[in-house]
């Protein structure tokens, strides 16, 4: 078996285990525009008080005879990406996988292996990634963005910074058989077609538009049951808030008052109106405007940078497609 795919098996290892002991993923929302609330979500859980710290000299663990200090583990933990961290913390013993990994380290820098290839050329190039990931990181994130900065571009980009408050109604659709009855109960509906619901969400729209009342025919007719019970309310949308496109597009182009007509998502179609428009605040716009200004000063450094960096090709059979080379094997 070759070294790297030991090395590969212990990573995938250690992380595979953690990942059966994450949290479940939360609940995707079936419409394509979800509420401000998701109907049925389970109540907030109460944060969770931290426990108290542990002395940096306290034994935390022994592994193999070695005792294992709270500095020590923090060191070793705090050496693996972020996200695995608090599978680290919360499940010790996945810990034995690490000090297995650190003693075949050991075990083959004690045999020279970081000096021989293609070892050490891998060494090499992880090292040359990781610090280069690192500067471009540090070049990205401490770029000064000055006030006068920050309020021209709120005021060259008004449009970045619109916000709307809207009403929705939702007429939702299945894609099932339609010989699947519904739940039996007081609550249950006939589940409508992708047809039926075109043919529902046209006819309230004639309505509104006719003059019904947008906030009574929501509250009626509408699948979104948190928004319907508050007459289609919906809340503020803003531009770099997390909806379909095509939603945003349709609402960004109304007028304050206005209506768009159906707009069709994977489950269901919508009736949006603009209830208000209005500008976000420049406070609370801030740090997403030094966020942009970042991006735009990196992208055009990255790019000055590449163009340092062009290769003219002298010869081209040396870039003749080839096999990869092989790693060595350990007999």
């Amino acid at each position: 078996m070759k070294i790297l795919v030991i090395g590969l098996f212990a990573g995938s290892l250690l992380f595979g285990q953690a990942q059966q002991g994450q949290t479940p993923e939360p609940v995707k929302i079936t419409p394509g525009m979800p509420a401000v609330k998701v109907p049925g979500e389970a109540p907030e859980v109460a944060a969770v008080t931290p426990p108290p710290p542990v002395p940096p000299d306290t034994v935390v663990a022994e592994v193999n005879g070695k005792k294992i200090t709270a500095a020590e583990m923090d060191k070793i933990i705090a050496g693996f990406p972020a996200n695995n961290q608090p599978t680290l913390h919360t499940r010790p013993q996945l810990l034995g996988q690490v000090f297995l990994m650190q003693r075949l380290a050991e075990d083959a820098e004690k045999a020279g292996m970081d000096k021989q290839s293609p070892y050490k050329e891998q060494l090499d190039f992880y090292r040359l990634q990781l610090l280069s990931n690192a500067e471009m990181s540090q070049v990205n994130n401490t770029q000064p963005v000055t006030e006068e900065d920050q309020r021209k571009y709120y005021n060259d980009n008004p449009a970045k910074f619109k916000e709307v408050k809207l009403r929705v109604i939702y007429v939702a659709y299945t894609t099932a058989p339609t010989t699947t009855p519904a739940k039996p109960g007081p609550e249950s509906k006939k589940r409508l077609t992708q047809a039926e619901a075109l043919a529902k969400i046209q006819d309230l729209e004639k309505q509104i538009r006719d003059g019904g009342d947008f906030g009574k025919l929501a509250r009626e007719n509408s699948d979104d049951q948190v928004s319907a019970a508050k007459d289609g309310d919906f809340g503020v949308i803003k531009q770099d808030s997390a909806y379909p496109k095509e939603v945003k597009e349709a609402l960004f182009a109304l007028k304050q008052g206005e209506m768009s007509s159906p707009v069709k998502q994977p489950n269901g179609y919508y009736l949006v109106r603009a209830e208000e428009i209005n500008q976000q605040p420049f406070p609370e716009a801030a740090p997403e405007i030094i966020k942009q200004i970042r991006q735009e000063h990196f992208q055009a450094w990255i790019k000055t940078m590449q163009a340092q960096y062009n290769v003219k090709v002298e010869s081209p059979a040396y870039f003749a497609p080839r096999a990869p080379a092989q790693l060595q094997q350990v007999h």
